[in-house]
């Protein structure tokens, strides 16, 4: 208990952090995109493009760039790194509206099209991972890869999500990385409940993803203590390239921190990378 409740603390005593400099040979820029909204992206590389979605407290810079992730990719790829509407550099609205659930997955499809971008790599965590697992029903045919980081599928069947939970290992990470404090608590508190409110009042209205159309390999990064077993129990059953990476002593929230993290996401996207996305 005392672990969990220290893990919390971090998060909301984590103080506001601006983003550094971007690496040599990156850029920022701006989108506007169908519904006038406009969102900010990182870029950086070339080759095959790979679009990284960062978790509801953090920002893509504090995810991708301070971790090291960006970086990494781009040595071998295009790697797109956003900022979520209302987080980070992109606009902020204070309309519920304006945060339909359906809206998230519009904005990175949009994203592509402004970009020239036909397929790319998939990988967010957390929030980001949630946002993205709509484009499983939505547009298949434009995924390369696909990677889950402390997110997932939660099967539908009531008793199927109970059996895979008691499955999970439980326990808390008594030892987060160093960087795991610089990762998060960019968003208000007030952005974060707009957002909540809006996707309360509008809900996601994608239909359940169909297996038979997941021909492309996808792939969960979760922490020893992240909900290893719900998150995954749905893909391992039903699709035919699925690969899960579990990181000993890790839970929700540090698991973005651990260099393994980095590393297993960077091998598996060089490993299924067919080269095309333009």
């Amino acid at each position: 208990m005392r672990g969990a409740l220290a893990l919390i603390l971090v998060l909301l005593a984590a103080p506001a952090w601006a983003a550094g400099p971007l690496p040599p040979g990156a850029r920022s820029a701006f989108v506007t995109v169908s519904d006038g909204a406009r969102i900010h992206y990182d870029e950086m590389g070339q080759g095959s493009p790979v679009i990284l979605l960062h978790g509801l407290s953090g920002t893509g810079y504090s995810n991708w760039v301070h971790t090291g992730i960006m970086q990494a990719l781009a040595e071998r790829h295009r790697v797109i790194v956003p900022d979520f509407r209302g987080q980070g550099d992109s606009q902020v609205f204070w309309e519920p509206k304006r945060y339909a659930a359906d809206r998230f997955p519009r904005d990175i499809l949009d994203l592509m099209d402004a970009l020239g971008i036909r397929k790319a790599h998939f990988a967010g965590y957390s929030f980001g991972g949630e946002m993205e697992a709509p484009l499983l029903s939505l547009a298949p045919e434009r995924i390369l890869t696909m990677t889950f980081g402390g997110s997932g599928l939660i099967e539908p069947d009531p008793a199927r999500d109970a059996a895979a939970a008691a499955l999970d290992p439980k326990g808390h990470d008594m030892h987060p990385p160093p960087l795991y404090g610089t990762l998060w608590g960019k968003t208000s508190r007030e952005v974060k409940n707009v957002i909540a409110q809006g996707r309360l009042d509008h809900p996601p209205t994608t239909p359940p993803f169909d297996p038979r159309k997941v021909t492309f390999p996808v792939e969960v990064i979760v922490g020893e203590f992240g909900r290893v077993h719900r998150l995954s129990s749905l893909m391992a059953r039903t699709l035919p390239d699925f690969h899960l990476v579990v990181l000993p002593g890790r839970e929700h929230g540090s698991e973005l921190a651990d260099p393994l993290f980095r590393e297993k996401l960077v091998a598996f996207i060089d490993s299924h990378d067919g080269g095309a996305g333009r």
